[in-house]
């Protein structure tokens, strides 16, 4: 019987000895399937859990954006926005995912450099993560063989509560009917021109850069909305289906308001305003005794008659007693002075010769069912004006030379004027001038200047509820953000990208 003669080793005869050199290559396959398979599906994964979180904070952002429009707390803001976490990523299904209010930031956006600014906060900006600071990664699964034990991932989203386009300013020209502008006017940066209908301009309009100009259908402008017509309209103009609030609506909300024994609107037009300290003329006009008015204290509303606030002019010497809340009741008795309360106009006094002589409104709040008769003597500054009178005509007649706002055009906001009417006006081509809002549930019409030079507003913003028409030669420039709940919502929800 042969021997089994096999070869001899040496000492490296493994070398030539290939058996079981399949099942290496077959490990060393399965581990690199693994890997990849691992890879697919813990990438998969990752994405999965980035979108889930991504969309949490959307819904966070949104929902702190929402609070900070309603001029909720800072806290309330955070509060909103954490309940949102909670809700769209639960801690229960998804773990950590915020440490806290530290991953919720009220900041200023800046929609024409795309950029976090310094200012007063108009958007939410939240940071949702799924890493070590929270300890909640993302683990892996069949990647952990390749020494991959999880991932880290952090999202952030910004929602921006602000003006349509790429407008900063509150101040614009916003309407439902058709907004006509006529040659030779100039829009500003940061000012806007809005129509819910159409803007009809001829030519020779200009738009700076930064301004903005908007109407639901382009198409609708013609051939009016192209440079060679109107000089830098091609920048200013986009397409914007504005919800704009109904115009009456927002005028009764103020007045209930402003009439209510507190509010939050009256408290915050009430905040940089005084009490006058001579209320003497109340008595004098016989509109109070002597313990309502000891009871008077700033924001108090005081009920009065047509021809009691004529008398109170005249009484206080051309000077209604600031940091109180008038309500004028005028009745109904036609169109005639009966129905109309006078500033600085051509009403009698009990003494003629105070018709010629300068009369001041200035911190206070005017509610009246009277026409607004406005003369050259007037000087309206850091008011609340409000005429809830129907009228077929203009509800308020203003002559040349009467000063509202701030005549030194300096954009300050504490020496506003804000003027609603239920029904149209009509008004000179000076008279909103600088830092004066006018609001109306018909239509606003603002006269050709008696001249040609052109008329420069500041800080000026109209709003109807019809149309609005600018004759030739005005100038229009916004002035800073006016945050009060005074001006109809006419700003929009969106998230944005900040650059930097």
């Amino acid at each position: 019987m042969r021997a089994d003669r096999r070869p001899a080793r040496g000492p490296f005869g493994f070398i030539a000895d290939e058996r079981g050199g399949m099942t290496v290559f077959a490990l060393f396959g399965v581990v690199v399937t693994a890997m990849l398979v691992g890879l697919a599906i813990d990438v998969t994964n990752l994405h999965r859990q980035k979108e889930r979180i991504t969309v949490a904070a959307d819904a966070a952002a949104h929902a702190g954006v929402v609070a900070l429009a309603l001029k909720k707390t800072k806290s309330e803001i955070e509060t909103a926005a954490l309940a949102a976490v909670e809700r769209n990523a639960p801690l229960d299904y998804v773990g950590q995912t915020i440490r806290g209010i530290s991953d919720i930031h009220l900041v200023r956006f800046d929609p024409r450099t795309r950029t976090l600014v310094p200012g007063t906060p108009n958007a939410v900006r939240v940071t949702l993560r799924r890493d070590s600071s929270v300890n909640n990664p993302v683990k892996t699964g069949l990647l952990r063989i390749a020494g991959v034990d999880n991932f880290e991932v952090t999202v952030e989203s910004v929602a921006y509560y602000g003006r349509p386009g790429m407008c900063t300013s509150s101040d614009g020209i916003y309407a439902k009917g058709q907004v006509t502008l006529t040659s030779g006017n100039r829009i500003a940066g940061t000012y806007c021109v809005h129509s819910q209908t159409t803007v009809w301009m001829p030519q020779q309009n200009t738009f700076d850069e930064g301004a903005g100009l908007s109407m639901p259908d382009l198409a609708t402008c013609g051939t009016k909305c192209f440079d060679s017509a109107n000089v830098g309209v091609e920048a200013a103009k986009f397409e914007m289906n504005l919800n704009l609030p109904r115009m009456s609506d927002h005028i009764n909300g103020v007045v209930a308001e402003m009439l209510a024994s507190s509010s939050d609107l009256k408290t915050e037009f009430f905040a940089d305003k005084s009490l006058a300290s001579n209320l003497k003329p109340l008595l004098d006009a016989r509109i109070l005794k002597t313990a309502e008015v000891n009871k008077l204290t700033k924001g108090s509303v005081v009920d009065l008659t047509a021809a009691q606030y004529n008398d109170l002019m005249s009484l206080s010497g051309g000077t209604l007693p600031g940091g109180l809340v008038y309500n004028v009741d005028c009745r109904d008795k036609g169109n005639g002075p009966a129905s109309s309360i006078t500033i600085g106009g051509s009403l009698d006094r009990k003494n003629a010769t105070e018709t010629t002589a300068t009369e001041t409104v200035r911190d206070v709040v005017l509610i009246t069912d009277c026409a607004f008769d406005i003369g050259s003597n007037a000087r309206i500054d850091a008011t609340l004006a409000i005429s809830t009178r129907i009228m077929s005509s203009s509800v308020l007649s203003a002559a040349s030379g009467a000063v509202v706002g701030d005549p030194l055009k300096n954009c300050d906001l504490k020496r506003k004027v804000y003027i609603m009417t239920m029904s149209s006006v009509s008004v000179p081509a000076n008279f909103a001038a600088s830092n004066v809002a006018m609001m109306s549930n018909g239509n606003i019409n603002v006269a050709a200047s008696s001249s040609s030079s052109t008329v420069e507003h500041k800080g000026t913003s109209f709003h109807a509820e019809g149309s609005i028409q600018i004759p030739s030669n005005h100038t229009f420039n916004g002035c800073p953000e006016d945050v009060t709940g005074l001006l109809p919502g006419v700003r929009t929800f969106k998230f944005v990208i900040p650059q930097g």
